[in-house]
């Protein structure tokens, strides 16, 4: 099996508990993952464009980020605020700053962890206070703990962009690991150029990159075998992939890729619910759709936002720019289901989602007015009531 050694090579495992399957291109189900030779003739066009090396995006929206907790517990972070909820319904800022927030990551009601360009905050009671907390050597882009003292990240890296609620470096980042709460980090080596990870216990993680491959660990990290490549592995596209663990063999991804055209930004999602086989969930449809016969559409021609509940059951709200909503698709039985619910209206353009459940969710978006909002939905995407609007002065 490819293990990743020091020198971040595929070596031979010896690790017996790895699967054999992992070790292969997956046979992706109902169809397997494209070819170069099947590659269409759009012209290539980077899915968001990303920044400069070595520069922070030039954009970070007012609601970047959000977490549930609870029905009536959560939290919202983006440019200069820290937002939350107790009751489900009514927002309050909880912390103003100048600086710009990118994600967070909250393992209780209590301890909870919110990531910034180039600061790291934590709290232990609730958001009540908020201290700031060790940087890697590079800055850390995101984390994922699963113990208020173990946590993963990745660090630094080139043209970070915000994809999918989760802040990604295109190129050179590294996994980083503390063992104490994020006060301090030590860089692991991983396969090369990481872009998300989240682990579903202190062994069991996973790791996309921008190779479009992901890995599964089975050691907290410490090696890496590859589980799946996904479409465009093969092609140098640029891609990001948003990871979501749903368990220690499950897994949902969000692909976003280039080589759109005509209004449309290519997009996959997989979900694998031990591990071991993969499917192919859904594809943008008027573009690496068209490859993929059989593969249901996705709900729009922008990738949107992904909300995990279980191994499952996931939640995907496809942007649709040319439309000015929103629209939501349930995912069910590992993907093997989906359903059109409804849409959120006057919303072109959305940032993160967070789902309790196949009812219970909410959703950061903007509208044509330049207002970020909450959105949230009681039936499953049916119907949608505002919860906050942060309105953005206009530069002057």
């Amino acid at each position: 099996m490819a293990v990743v050694s020091t020198a971040c090579t595929a070596t031979t495992a010896t690790r017996p508990t790895a699967s054999p399957t992992l070790t292969a291109t997956p046979d992706l189900s109902p169809t397997p993952t494209p070819t170069a030779s099947t590659t269409p003739s759009f012209q290539p066009t980077p899915t968001p464009t990303p920044t400069p090396d070595g520069t922070d995006p030039a954009f970070i929206p007012a609601l970047a980020a959000i977490q549930m907790l609870t029905p009536r517990l959560g939290w919202a972070v983006g440019s200069g605020a820290i937002f939350t909820t107790n009751d489900g319904a009514h927002w309050t800022k909880q912390y103003s700053s100048t600086n710009e927030y990118v994600g967070l990551d909250f393992i209780s009601t209590t301890t909870g962890w919110v990531v910034g360009l180039h600061d790291l905050l934590g709290t232990t009671d609730g958001g009540h206070t908020w201290h700031e907390l060790g940087e890697a050597a590079k800055p850390i882009r995101s984390v994922h703990f699963v113990s208020g003292a173990q946590g993963w990240g990745i660090a630094g890296g080139a043209g970070a962009q915000l994809v999918h609620g989760v802040l990604m470096p295109a190129s050179a980042g590294t996994l980083v690991m503390s063992t104490d709460g994020g006060h301090s980090w030590t860089n692991l080596n991983s396969p090369a150029d990481p872009e998300s990870a989240c682990f579903s216990d202190a062994s069991h993680g996973w790791l996309a990159t921008a190779a479009a491959t992901i890995y599964a660990s089975h050691d907290a990290g410490q090696t890496w075998i590859r589980a799946l490549l996904m479409y465009g592995h093969d092609q140098g596209l640029p891609s990001w992939a948003r990871i979501e663990c749903a368990g220690p063999g499950a897994l949902w991804v969000l692909l976003a890729t280039g080589n759109g055209a005509a209004g449309h930004s290519p997009y996959i999602a997989y979900a694998t619910v031990d591990g071991l086989s993969w499917r192919t969930v859904m594809a943008e449809p008027g573009t690496i759709g068209t490859l993929m016969p059989g593969v249901p559409a996705g709900p729009d021609t922008h990738p949107g936002s992904m909300s995990v509940i279980d191994p499952n059951d996931a939640v995907f709200v496809g942007d649709g720019p040319a439309t000015n909503v929103a629209a939501c698709m349930i995912a069910g039985q590992g993907g093997a289901t989906l359903k059109r619910t409804g849409a959120i209206a006057d919303a072109p353009e959305t940032f993160d989602a967070a789902f309790l459940s196949t009812s219970a969710g909410w959703v950061l978006a903007r509208h044509t007015t330049g207002d970020f909002v909450i959105e949230a939905t009681a039936d499953g995407g049916y119907h949608w009531t505002q919860q906050l609007s942060v309105t953005v002065p206009s530069p002057g």
